[in-house]
């Protein structure tokens, strides 16, 4: 690891981060995985620091698009109409630290981060040949090793998708339904919490590759109600898909008339929590 201001450096992360979403305006079209994004910056206030759009988009098949309630088929979209959804991105950096931030919004299951990431990580190490990027993701599938092991937990679900008739038969008569959403939920009283979170992980029983086990139940998912940013937020931390570790924000903000959250909501809670973030690491590396 080298410092941010390292002489070898030819665009240091700070000048970076901003000359990188200055070009990045215009749409980006990868057309291996039919998906579009570019940048709509929002605020810039110092060099690394930017918030904004990204405008992240799919293309390459043919769909109606149907009113919901007329039933009325009001556009045919074609191959090459992009489907744009706003999604917020927010990189930081602060002064006089060799730290930077980057938060992305996911939403309805759609997000660009590994894409937008990927681009950062060629085209910084283009722009600096012999030096590799490298980040991390702040709260890893392995509670026990992130950045907020040890955060309290006030809640924690067990979730098992799709569970067949072994599990539902406990439950259910002879009129047990073929497939369900399993679901067991832990919630300490008032004033208490479940232990912080590498010892509510490591108290889970691995079973199977990907399974977590509890009354000789395979589950596939767990999710912590961990103190983040003032507040107890659901995280993911444990799980085969990309939801390990994605903080959930969906009770803190506020949905404007598109459905989407509006950008002053997504703000304050990435600051909220971005600036958690460094207050732990800056403690960690005092």
């Amino acid at each position: 690891m080298v410092s941010f201001g390292d002489v070898g450096l030819n665009n240091g992360p700070r000048e970076f981060i901003t000359k990188f979403v200055t070009e990045k305006i215009a749409a980006v079209q990868d057309d291996e995985r039919e998906r579009s994004w570019y940048f709509e910056e929002r605020e810039a206030d110092g060099p690394g620091n930017s918030k904004g759009y990204v405008k992240y988009g799919t293309f390459g098949f043919e769909s109606d698009f149907v009113n919901t309630k007329t039933k009325k088929r009001n556009y045919r979209r074609r191959t090459d109409d992009v489907e744009e959804i706003p999604l917020y991105y927010e990189f930081w950096s602060p002064e006089t630290s060799d730290l930077a931030f980057a938060a992305f919004q996911s939403f309805q299951g759609r997000s660009c981060i590994t894409m937008v990431m990927a681009y950062v990580k060629d085209a910084f190490e283009a722009a600096n040949p012999g030096f590799y990027f490298r980040y991390r993701k702040l709260l890893p599938n392995d509670a026990g090793g992130s950045l907020y092991s040890g955060g309290p937990v006030k809640r924690l679900r067990l979730i098992k998708r799709n569970a067949s008739g072994d599990v539902t038969d406990r439950y259910f008569n002879d009129e047990a339904p073929t497939n369900v959403d399993f679901e067991v939920r832990m919630t300490a009283r008032r004033n208490k919490t479940l232990g912080d979170l590498a010892s509510v992980a490591k108290s889970l029983t691995h079973g199977a590759a990907g399974v977590v086990m509890h009354d000789g139940i395979e589950f596939t998912q767990a999710i912590a109600d961990v103190k983040i940013g003032g507040k107890y937020r659901p995280v993911g931390i444990f799980g085969g898909n990309t939801d390990a570790g994605v903080i959930d924000i969906t009770g803190d903000v506020v949905r404007g008339m598109d459905g989407h959250p509006t950008f002053e909501s997504l703000k304050k809670q990435c600051d909220d929590i971005l600036k958690d973030f460094y207050e732990v690491l800056a403690n960690k590396s005092s």
